[in-house]
């Protein structure tokens, strides 16, 4: 190839990546980094690990982001802790958490939060590196 073209290839290559890049980056990170979340989410039922989606990517060029989230009520709970304390009435008319079919247990319940989200983004990192990667390698390869 000559300097001519070379230039050329180069200046087609950055206007490649000005143009999505880090969007191309992300939509290739985000099902790792959700992989690696679902990994650390602590399961009972399931429900909160399957609750848990990619529910948006955007940006474009040299900047772009993923929002990954769990979609249980209890979600903030579960990861922070705290207290919850039962604010309805139950059939009985006593303020009383928990359900017919797994039985209540008290007016309020006191959790240390598992950090799951936290642990799940720290163990998210190297395979989303990997992933950038990738698609860098792809976009950089002249």
């Amino acid at each position: 190839m000559n300097l001519a073209g070379f230039a050329g290839a180069v200046r087609a290559l950055a206007d490649r990546a000005e143009a999505s890049l880090a969007k191309d980056c992300v939509e290739a990170a985000a099902p790792r980094a959700l992989d690696q979340l679902r990994i650390v989410t602590p399961v009972q039922s399931g429900a909160l690990r399957g609750s848990e989606h990619v529910d948006a990517i955007f940006g474009s060029g040299t900047f772009a982001t993923a929002v990954l989230a769990p979609h249980k009520i209890y979600a903030k709970f579960r990861n922070d802790g705290g207290t919850i304390t039962a604010k309805k009435l139950n059939a009985r008319g006593q303020y009383m958490l928990g359900t017919p079919a797994v039985g209540f247990f008290g007016r309020s319940v006191t959790q240390a939060g598992a950090h799951y989200m936290e642990k799940g983004e720290a163990a998210g990192r190297g395979p989303v590196a990997e992933a950038c990667a990738q698609v860098a390698a792809f976009y950089f390869d002249l």
